[in-house]
């Protein structure tokens, strides 16, 4: 690595992103709030000046973390000015040393995204355009769900499953699954040689023409994702996603140099200094930090800033269920390097305790139009949630 590379990286994580001009008078945080109807977790925030902003936790692991929120997060921005928000998340991700990780990041993620829509609202603009300019209004979509499926079922099955989703939206890119996805580098498929008659499948089913990607979610020991990516190289894959354990970045470095696929990753890595390693050092050619693991659309922003001056791309990682959808198209509609797909599991809206959650769109219905969403329109995050519904979650104590 050069270091006159990290140098530009670092110029370039100096510049704020939330657009404080947009907000001449202070945004006092006067009260945030955790509110929770067994699984589900909504965050609501208030400022001195009545402004409010909501948001909807992350459809699974908000569960196992939420005390997080209570303890730490609730008192460190109660009082704040929001037009800080750069220096607040700055602070409280790299200060709790103890504390950091994922399930610390999805906390944190929730209660910006609840910040960002009370802001969208008084500056009476989207989410994404209080920390970004509009540079895709339009956003061109994989289908990224149907997980256990790829992994467990035949694949004449679950490829015919995602092909039916593929008719509904229209989609222009489809990822499939590689592997166990243990995490554990085990070499181990769910049935010999599973992956390998997958990717065959794939392609005759899909035509030579039609863009697909694989994930191996951390599957492969080093020669064995080789091994693989060259089998995914014979049958023209856009991208090879996470083959080896996701912190393995010297070892995903190895494979990246023996592969003329590019490579996807990221979407575990919850330290902007991890970032700006594999952005400096073109560890992947598609940079994935997730909206919700790595901490927010803020911080996810520098990110994309790093991944533009190093001359990649980037395509950021969301879960499915909740409102994913739509925190993904606030992000994507303001990134600087913006690939060319991104990944979508549908338009769920259920919440973890299979209730769908009710909202309204601001600004016209969101469908997928020839593989192709439109960047939300309305105020702040862009939908009305049911007061019934928030009614239901109650405040949530440790």
């Amino acid at each position: 690595m050069n270091p006159e590379q990290y140098e530009i990286l670092d110029r370039v994580l100096e510049q704020p992103v939330l657009k404080r001009y947009l907000f001449p008078d202070p945004v006092v945080i006067e009260s945030v709030e955790l509110l929770r109807d067994r699984k589900s977790f909504i965050c609501r925030v208030r400022s001195s000046d009545g402004a409010e902003g909501v948001s909807i936790g992350h459809p699974f692991i908000s569960l196992e973390s939420y005390p997080v929120f209570v303890n730490a997060l609730i008192p460190f921005f109660t009082g704040k000015d929001a037009r800080d928000l750069d220096a607040l998340l700055h602070e409280v991700a790299e200060s709790q040393v103890k504390k950091q990780g994922v399930p610390f990041c999805v906390q944190l993620a929730t209660l910006e995204f609840a910040i960002l829509d009370m802001l969208g609202n008084i500056a009476e603009k989207p989410a994404g355009l209080v920390i970004g300019d509009l540079l895709n209004p339009e956003v061109d979509i994989y289908l990224g769900h149907l997980l256990p499926q790829l992994r467990n079922l035949e694949p004449e099955v679950s490829l015919g499953m995602m092909d039916e989703s593929r008719i509904e939206t229209q989609a222009k890119a489809i990822k499939l699954r590689a592997g166990r996805g243990d995490n554990l580098a085990s070499d181990i498929d769910n049935a010999p040689g599973r992956t390998e008659k997958l990717i065959r499948m794939a392609r005759e089913k899909f035509g030579d023409d039609y863009v697909l990607m694989i994930d191996g979610n951390g599957s492969y020991s080093v020669d064995e994702a080789i091994r693989i990516g060259k089998i995914l190289e014979e049958h023209n894959f856009y991208w090879y996603e996470e083959p080896v354990p996701w912190d393995w970045y010297e070892e995903q470095k190895i494979v990246e140099q023996a592969m003329n696929i590019p490579m996807a990753g990221g979407e575990e890595e919850f330290g902007m200094h991890g970032f700006r390693y594999l952005a400096g050092n073109e560890v992947f050619q598609f940079l994935q930090p997730d909206i919700f693991y790595f901490g927010g659309m803020v911080r996810t922003m520098k990110v994309a800033r790093m991944v533009e001056a190093a001359g990649l791309q980037i395509s950021p990682h969301i879960s499915g269920g909740g409102l994913g959808f739509l925190y993904m198209l606030h992000m994507v509609s303001v990134c600087p390097a913006a690939a060319e797909y991104h990944e979508f599991k549908m338009f769920s809206t259920k919440d973890p305790n299979g209730t769908i959650i009710p909202v309204e769109s601001k600004g016209g219905p969101f469908e997928s139009v020839g593989g192709t969403i439109r960047a939300p329109k309305g105020s702040g995050l862009g939908v009305i949630i049911d007061p019934d519904y928030i009614k239901t979650h109650t405040t949530c104590a440790n």
